[in-house]
């Protein structure tokens, strides 16, 4: 259980008095001078060390200087024209290889190549004021978003920010219409599944615990009962199961599943991290992959997994690639639109063909 940060007096002192100081330094030209200390702790009401605290913060970030005998001033901080920021909110680890952190290794490899450097922060739970106050004070007025969780978020970077785009928005508003139009890997593993023929399918949907932050995998999951319904086929309620954040109920469901009358032939899985706790559970329950139960993959999956998984991917340096170019156009001033990578199967020993006559 996460313990929520409890606001110290001080630091809520400290908040205070940096409020006060950004809102005289607003109006302020670069060089212009900022009233003195005494001044600044009659109007806040703190004292001298929590006012040093705060214009600590504030030389730190580089909105200010601080002259002996002169006074306060306000700086111009120097860009960065080199840097870009990507601010994620993912919940795996980067570390690990996978779909996510193989991605945003190439988008650096891809800036680095243009002589340009891309760091990568967790946004975690900081307010958009926040994030971008940091940008700003560092120097840094380009970023990329990658699971920004509301248009809100996105579009007030998108105007405080030079340049700013998003890969793989989560949030519903507006962009639903374009999800449309994406490629449905859904569709394209339920066929593939049908010709190798499998007829109970089964369906592990992730929508965390926001379904509506995730549109793409509520598309994928409609998908997947319309064709079975359009080929004539039952769907057990018990086959479809919803993955929790971190698939803390990921065992109870694959009993579930497993003990139904009739049980799947084969499991539509909702995305490559889920391996990493279903494999243990499987040898748990001896379930041997690939015989007892075809297991479908989406995104990309770690190599060393026994027996190798089938998956239905996009290629990580593809997109990265792709993005780069919208994000070189977008610095130029151009318009940019959505854009869509191609998805390929890559075959592995979890989905035999259950055909007499092999393909």
């Amino acid at each position: 259980m996460k313990v929520k940060h409890k606001i110290g007096i001080r630091e809520c002192k400290v908040k205070r008095v940096t409020e006060y100081l950004q809102n005289q330094l607003l109006p302020l030209p670069y060089g212009g001078q900022l009233p003195g200390i005494r001044t600044i702790m009659e109007q806040t009401g703190c004292g001298r060390l929590t006012v040093a605290h705060a214009l600590r913060n504030l030389m730190r970030d580089g909105d200010i200087q601080i002259l002996p005998d002169r006074g306060i001033f306000r700086i111009k901080p120097s860009e960065k024209s080199d840097e870009i920021r990507l601010l994620h909110w993912a919940q795996t680890s980067l570390d690990r290889p996978g779909f996510v952190s193989n991605l945003f290794l190439a988008l650096q490899e891809q800036a680095s190549d243009a002589g340009r450097k891309i760091t990568i922060e967790n946004a975690g739970q900081r307010s958009k004021e926040e994030i971008t106050d940091e940008l700003i004070g560092n120097g840094i007025s380009q970023c990329i978003l990658s699971g920004s969780q509301s248009t809100e978020f996105s579009r007030y970077l998108q105007k405080h920010m030079r340049v700013c785009l998003e890969i793989f928005p989560k949030h519903m508003e507006q962009i639903m219409p374009e999800l449309r139009n994406s490629p449905d890997m859904t569709v394209i593993q339920m066929n593939y599944l049908m010709r190798q023929g499998y007829r109970k399918i089964g369906y592990f949907h992730y929508g965390g615990n926001n379904i509506f932050l995730y549109p793409v995998q509520m598309m994928r999951l409609m998908d997947y009962y319309r064709l079975m319904a359009e080929n004539g086929l039952r769907v057990n309620p018990d086959w479809v199961f919803h993955c929790s954040d971190r698939y803390e109920n990921l065992e109870s469901g694959l009993v579930r599943m497993m003990n139904s009358d009739p049980r799947p032939e084969a499991l539509i899985l909702c995305g490559g991290s889920i391996l990493q706790y279903l494999f243990p559970l499987l040898r748990k329950y001896k379930i041997r992959a690939g015989s007892d139960l075809a297991l479908f993959c989406q995104d990309d999956v770690d190599g060393d997994l026994f027996p190798e998984v089938t998956t239905i991917t996009n290629n990580p340096a593809e997109i990265a690639q792709t993005f780069w170019q919208m994000f070189q156009a977008a610095e130029r001033g151009e318009k940019v639109e959505s854009a869509y990578t191609k998805l390929f199967i890559r075959t592995g020993q979890t989905v035999p063909n259950r055909n007499s006559n092999t393909e």
